[in-house]
């Protein structure tokens, strides 16, 4: 028996609870499974919407809407009451296709009021009772057709909307990857019971989502946004992100939600979505917190050369806060943080004072997307303390109440195997030493991975794969797996490039792929504009046009029709794709900064919807093909042995992110080492001149 609750609006707490009490006894006595919305959204009319006290929706008897009524109206107007939402609710569902027979719906809608007390009533059309005859009433509907059951869902669920808009009428074969894709975008329809809970459940105060790369977190907040805006219209609502390109995304789903939710149109004056930063010509959460204490608001170039490269952010995140007395008025009364790990706790700080009591501040993140640190801060370090010492903010899941932390464990994104990959690449699993590793090893469980053998401790062999119940089946019917994941390693660029355009070129001409369905990525940022240009001449010579987004596009466009997409990483990240490419993958193999690295290619594999493409070239990608091939040979298992926390400490001390300084430091010191190699090599130098070569051997020894 599987029952959730999901406690949206509730206009009338005690009736609610008691409602939940004889539901909860229903379920378990006829071992029925579905769920309860308290305070649905009802789309009704185009100029009216109507929000149900609590909707029932189960396998056996289908839905069930109540109204918490009063005894005291008149038998006239309670009636009245009924026929207003069911005329309502069947307006809606008549929309529907898939839930219709003919000119009606395929299944009878039941609405029921509940009572303080018992009324007498004289029309048996009509559902008139009292609490303590819930389990009853349920109990004697007409059992529902099982095969409605999902459709229904899927409509109360707001996601119809959601489904791809392409045709895909080029699409001949059912095998190719087009006919590949079609199919898995019509199975990537319904909430999962803890996408229901993100998006629904408004708790008093802050909320956490975690979640993983392709777990619908976006998805989550746009319709969070969507529900808030529908249900409180005079609330002040703020969307943010890291990713530019996620703002169209942003508006076009909150404008499909909420035309879903109440029928009508966004009203923008009480909704922004809006950058983190911002800039002076660019409203973003930074920039409008400092308009608003009449300071100017650094651009990335001005905080970069006062705070420098690696802390421009938070260090104009910190200097404003110290321009923000206990006098200033907080601007919105909720904010949704989307991709929350690439924002530093200073930004939280500026959230926090910008948010109105009860700081309905909500934030989703994946830690290994923040192409930085394995980690989000600390609460204390996100939120702060206040006077007694205690956090500012509480996050505690309570019983019977809306959830505050909440982990979104499925991917829908990824192939199991390849979301697998990704994580053995970004943690390091196969590369020695482990690159990364979560400080707190339940999170392992947590998003989705199951224990084979071994024991999640410190200094513990242990072997690690996807949960059946975290993965949706349609990729294992529909992908396989040695197609979906490709590796090359060539011997020059030129050669890498040829293969691609090829490879692009026969995705669009004979794999019935739209050229917007393939995406390729340059993990080098800073050189990415110059690895385009050159990758460019072979896209050119099959004819096929692409764009550089950001670059070639407006800086918020991602994609254009009938273009292939490139981009760096910081722009791939919030989007995806169902074809990668990921060229000079060997960039992410050794070097400085590892742990920046695996996460870039963590990022730019969790791309993928269906293929990804790992190339690249020379030394350094025979390393990264070496952990591939690792994870193949395991069936796609994560088998480690974890190190302690001694041995992470140091691994994250030599991998961490490094200040300009330091790059600077290291790389002197490489070269000067690199010219006495080669001196030493050449017989120009010799060792028994240079005493210091012992000291520096003794050095390196105590250090290993």
């Amino acid at each position: 028996m599987s029952f959730d609750i999901v406690r949206g609006k509730i206009s009338k707490p005690e009736q609610t609870k008691q409602l939940i009490e004889q539901v909860s006894k229903y379920m378990v006595e006829q071992n029925d499974e579905g769920t309860l919305y308290l305070g649905y959204p009802l789309t009704a009319s185009s100029d009216s919407a109507v929000t149900i006290d609590a909707l029932l929706v189960t396998v056996n008897r289908g839905m069930t809407a109540f109204i918490f009524g009063d005894s005291s109206e008149s038998e006239d107007i309670l009636m009245e009451q009924q026929d207003s939402l069911y005329y309502h609710i069947d307006y809606y569902l008549k929309k529907y296709n898939n839930l219709r027979e003919g000119r009606n719906l395929a299944f009878s809608p039941i609405v029921i009021t509940i009572l303080p007390t018992k009324i007498d009533v004289h029309n048996t059309q009509y559902y008139f009772i009292t609490n303590n005859e819930v389990v009853e009433s349920i109990k004697g509907l007409k059992a529902f057709n099982n095969s409605l059951y999902r459709r229904l869902c899927e409509v109360l669920q707001k996601v119809s909307e959601i489904k791809p808009r392409k045709k895909r009428n080029n699409v001949k074969s059912n095998s190719s990857y087009g006919g590949i894709i079609k199919k898995i975008e019509k199975e990537i329809a319904n909430l999962d019971q803890w996408q229901k809970k993100a998006a629904f459940e408004i708790p008093e105060g802050p909320q956490r989502i975690r979640g993983l790369a392709g777990s619908g977190k976006t998805i989550v907040l746009a319709l969070k946004a969507a529900y808030l805006h529908t249900q409180y219209p005079d609330m002040k609502i703020a969307v943010t992100f890291f990713t530019r390109s996620l703002h169209q995304q942003y508006i076009n789903l909150i404008s499909d939600f909420v035309k879903e939710l109440s029928g009508e149109k966004v009203e923008w004056e009480n909704l922004d979505i809006l950058h983190a930063w911002g800039s002076n010509s660019e409203k973003g959460i930074y920039s409008k917190v400092a308009r608003n204490v009449n300071i100017t608001p650094y651009s990335l170039t001005s905080a970069m050369n006062k705070f420098g490269r690696e802390t421009a952010f938070s260090g104009a995140c910190n200097e404003l806060l110290g321009f923000i007395n206990s006098e200033y008025k907080p601007t919105y009364d909720a904010v949704l943080i989307d991709e929350a790990q690439d924002m530093p706790s200073e930004f939280f700080k500026l959230v926090y004072r910008d948010t109105k009591e009860p700081k309905r501040i909500v934030w989703a993140y994946d830690e290994l997307q923040n192409l930085s640190e394995v980690e989000m801060p600390s609460l204390e370090e996100m939120f702060g303390i206040d006077e007694a010492g205690n956090l500012k903010i509480n996050i505690d899941n309570q019983e019977d109440e809306a959830k505050r932390d909440i982990i979104l464990p499925i991917c829908y994104r990824n192939p199991p195997w390849m979301l697998t990959l990704a994580h053995a690449l970004g943690f390091g699993i196969y590369h020695k030493p482990i690159v990364q590793m979560f400080d707190t090893l339940k999170i392992w469980t947590e998003i989705g991975y199951t224990v084979k053998s071994g024991k999640l401790k410190p200094n513990n062999s242990v072997k690690l794969a996807r949960k059946n119940a975290a993965t949706p089946e349609y990729f294992e019917d529909l992908l396989k797996k040695e197609d979906s994941i490709i590796v090359k390693n060539f011997v020059a660029n030129e050669k890498q490039y040829l293969w691609v355009a090829e490879e692009i070129f026969k995705n669009i001409h004979d794999d019935e792929l739209d050229p917007d369905d393939i995406l390729v990525i340059f993990p080098d940022t800073y050189f990415a504009k110059r690895d385009y240009k050159n990758f460019e001449k072979y896209l050119n010579q099959k004819n096929i046009n692409s764009v550089l987004a950001g670059v070639t596009t407006e800086r918020d466009i991602f994609r254009e029709s009938g273009c292939i997409t490139c981009s760096h990483i910081y722009r791939a990240k919030g989007n995806e794709s169902p074809m990668v490419y990921i060229l000079n993958s060997n960039f992410c193999a050794t070097g400085m900064e590892l742990i920046k690295l695996r996460n870039i290619i963590f990022t730019a594999v969790t791309r993928s919807r269906a293929w990804v493409r790992i190339c690249g070239v020379g030394e350094d990608m025979d390393v990264l093909e070496n952990e591939i091939n690792k994870c193949i040979d395991n069936d796609f298992e994560l088998v480690f042995k974890i190190p302690t926390a001694e041995q992470m400490e140091r691994t994250r001390r030599l991998n961490r992110e490094r200040s300009t300084e330091e790059k600077e430091k290291v790389t002197k010191a490489k070269t000067s080492v690199s010219e006495l190699i080669e001196q030493l090599e050449r017989g120009e130098l010799d060792p028994e001149l240079i005493p210091e070569l012992k000291t520096l051997l003794n050095v390196i020894n105590k250090r290993s």
